[in-house]
């Protein structure tokens, strides 16, 4: 058996005030995952909450990176030589303020407002208290703003300050990952790679630059008082922070405009702006369950954390934390495609197009991938990356993963059935699409041994402890949807021919799929079920997970799964399974699955769910839901993971809901689920936004305005 997940609930939750506000208080305050848990960020600026060992809080930005060396021993053609490397920038985000010539030291208490997106701050420094209230605009992403506020009668000298980057020549770098081996963790460089920092203070204002070496990135920060007066014996000390980055250097003169316009503003104004974005945003995507606000709590905690981490310009996506930590060093993985982006396709489109669209900014990266890796046509996009390129120097469990290529295709087939704008595919969508599904024509052949089955050798699934296999089930499957995809496109869109066209049509059609007539069941991989299963019954608790305890090539010799691979293609598409098969296919790969990954337990969820079984997807769905605000693996405080709250909804939507586009039609088909009798959610279709509550197996929607869209639930089309 499997290594079980362990039991998750709602009553475990610490940090619920109610259904819209966390709030850490004494010693909670100080656990060590509250820094993530409690950002806040607008997907260009991410500010991590108190708790870090320095006094000033870690700053990250979307899409700045450095560029660091790959050292190999022993290299080959086509390794990566470089990777994309986030760090933490210069803190314009904390004024200065002391008391008796003393720092404030740690809050008695943090607060974050889910529904306004502002975070509170609370301290007790004898007889003064003072309130630090945050925001960072989501109307403006190069804004952040601070309001201070204090007891009239107390003696707290409050200014505007800038705190270097961690590591930089002047700021000590933060050295709590040294000689800890563990590759989710973003490296301690040696130097640092900032350079050329310089200070532009003026009266009211502290500004600095600094350039990251290799990359070039200058970022350029500042802060500025931006309104101070006494509200019932109150002091209340407003400030504006800004943030540019760029090559060009011309940060000062934009930072300078920036805050210029907030004074003009000012913070009630801007904290209005804050307030009326996030009402918008929860009109779209809220969601409720009767009587149990904790639940409500979990699932708004991750659409909003989500909407804070995710890029809304199309020059950025979402990395696996967001901005909230520098766990895998901030690159962007497939599960922003296939996890994250349908979330929002269906809450807030215009974020989930321009995910696609920074994905369509990187086809030339990913055609150079491509030839790099031997192929003279098509794209191959990275596994990971922050910039376009491959940035993983271990391609058995990373480039080998081809599958990123259907995955993304996959986001791009999912956003135009929610929405029906095909004007995407106008602008580099098809290119993109065509390109990609290049690929599989290139590494896959009809084999005459397998009755001119198409197959496809060599390549890694989502399952990263089966590595280099041949004809991955999830692969496969998802490589078929993706030519048939591409041959309808491409031939619209005038990219391919008939002949290429066909030639996907076969491939596609004739794709093999393996098959194990013991079990009954598709097998993950052909060689999947001649291994030697992993020795559960005696792998100790704290081995676990595997990758930082046994050897790759130990793992790989043995029937063991990292994460839902076969179980992810029974979730995306379970009108692929008849019923009974779906319920084998979940008691065989549960049995050798040992979840060390966290997307694994909302995929686990809804193919449960799809498999009419409400118990087990209840389990799994409490997991991804509570992974980081139980702390479930112990390692949120490296930053959230992202794939794990936007399964936590999709789980709710497209697993207990049934949720499916069928053609032109929204389709629902409810499953029980023990514990949860009732609950809503908003969806997006079409223009529309739709109502959906849903009471055990029955649903009822409703359309909001006048918008005409098709639905059906249970199989019958519905009035709505």
């Amino acid at each position: 058996m499997g290594r079980s997940l362990p039991e998750a609930s709602f009553a475990d939750v610490r940090f619920a005030r109610d259904a819209w506000r966390l709030v850490a208080e004494g010693d909670s305050a100080r656990l060590h995952h509250v820094p993530a848990l409690f950002s806040i960020g607008n997907g260009f600026i991410g500010v991590r909450g108190p708790g870090e060992a320095a006094e000033t809080p870690k700053v990250y930005l979307n899409g700045v990176y450095e560029r660091v060396p790959i050292a190999y021993h022993e290299a080959a053609h086509g390794y990566a030589r470089e990777s994309d490397l986030r760090l933490a920038v210069a803190d314009a985000t904390r004024p200065a303020i002391r008391i008796g010539g003393l720092p404030l030291g740690a809050p008695e208490s943090v607060e974050l407002d889910l529904a306004r997106g502002v975070r509170t701050e609370r301290f007790a420094f004898g007889a003064a208290d003072v309130e630090i209230e945050q925001f960072v605009s989501m109307n403006d992403t190069a804004l952040v703003l601070t309001r201070v506020s204090f007891a009239e009668s107390a003696d707290v000298p409050v200014s505007p300050a800038v705190t270097p980057p961690p590591g930089s020549g002047d700021c000590a770098a933060d050295v709590a990952n040294q000689g800890v081996y563990d590759p989710r963790i973003a490296p301690v460089m040696a130097t640092s790679p900032w350079v050329d920092p310089q200070v532009h203070d003026e009266a009211g204002t502290a500004m600095r630059s600094d350039r990251l070496r290799t990359s070039g990135f200058v970022v350029t920060c500042a802060m500025r008082e931006i309104g101070r007066r006494t509200v019932d014996g109150r002091v209340q000390v407003d400030f504006a922070s800004g943030y540019h980055a760029a090559t060009d250097g011309q940060g000062v003169e934009a930072i300078t405009a920036l805050l210029r316009a907030a004074v003009e503003r000012g913070y009630d104004a801007l904290r209005a702006d804050q307030v009326a974005w996030f009402a918008d945003f929860w009109a779209a995507s809220d969601v409720g369950m009767p009587g149990q606000p904790k639940a409500e709590l979990a699932i708004r905690f991750a659409l909003a954390e989500l909407a804070m981490a995710v890029g809304r310009d199309g020059k950025t996506s979402i990395g696996a934390k967001g901005q909230t930590g520098e766990g895998y060093e901030g690159h962007v993985f497939w599960d922003a495609d296939l996890y994250v982006m349908p979330v929002f396709a269906f809450t807030r489109p215009e974020i989930a197009r321009a995910m696609l669209a920074w994905r369509i900014s990187k086809l030339d990266a990913a055609c150079d991938n491509a030839r790099a890796m031997g192929h003279e046509q098509g794209a191959l996009y990275p596994w990971r990356t922050i910039g376009g390129h491959e940035c993983s120097s271990y391609f058995p469990a990373g480039s080998a993963q081809y599958h990123i290529n259907a995955d993304i295709a996959y986001a791009l087939e999912t956003y135009l059935a929610a929405t029906g704008d095909r004007s995407l595919l106008e602008v580099g969508g098809a290119a993109m699409l065509v390109e990609t599904a290049r690929i599989w024509l290139a590494i896959g052949f009809h084999d005459a041994a397998r009755g001119g089955a198409f197959v496809i050798n060599r390549v890694t699934g989502p399952d990263e402890y089966s590595a280099i296999v041949d004809n991955n089930l999830y692969t496969n499957m998802m490589a078929a949807r993706h030519l048939r995809f591409a041959a309808r496109e491409g031939l619209a869109a005038s990219l391919i021919d008939d002949a290429e066209a066909a030639r996907m049509i076969r491939a596609a059609d004739e794709m093999f799929l393996p098959f194990d007539d013991e079990r009954q069941v598709y097998a993950q991989d052909d060689a999947f079920f001649r291994l030697d299963p992993w020795p559960f019954d005696t792998t100790p608790p704290q081995a676990y997970p595997l990758l930082l305890h046994f050897h790759p090539l130990a793992i790989y010799r043995r029937r063991v799964s990292k994460q839902a691979d076969a179980v992810l293609a029974l979730a995306l598409m379970p009108e692929a399974f008849d019923p009974a098969m779906r319920r084998r296919m979940l008691d065989t790969y549960e049995a050798t699955t040992v979840h060390d990954s966290t997307l694994s337990a909302s995929a686990f969820a809804t193919a449960a769910a799809r498999a009419g079984d409400g118990a087990r997807a209840a389990h799994y769905w409490r997991v991804a839901a509570l992974t980081d605000l139980n702390d479930l693996f112990g390692n949120a405080d490296h930053g959230l993971h992202m794939a794990a709250l936007a399964g936590s909804w999709t789980t709710l939507a497209m697993g207990f809901a049934g949720m499916r586009v069928d053609g032109d039609t929204l389709c629902f088909d409810p499953v029980e689920i023990p514990g949860l009798s009732d609950y809503r959610f908003t969806v997006t279709f079409r223009g529309a936004q739709v109502d959906v509550a849903v009471s055990g197996c029955t649903a009822s929607v409703s359309v909001r305005g006048d918008r005409a869209v098709a639905i059906c639930v249970a199989g019958q089309k519905v009035a709505a």
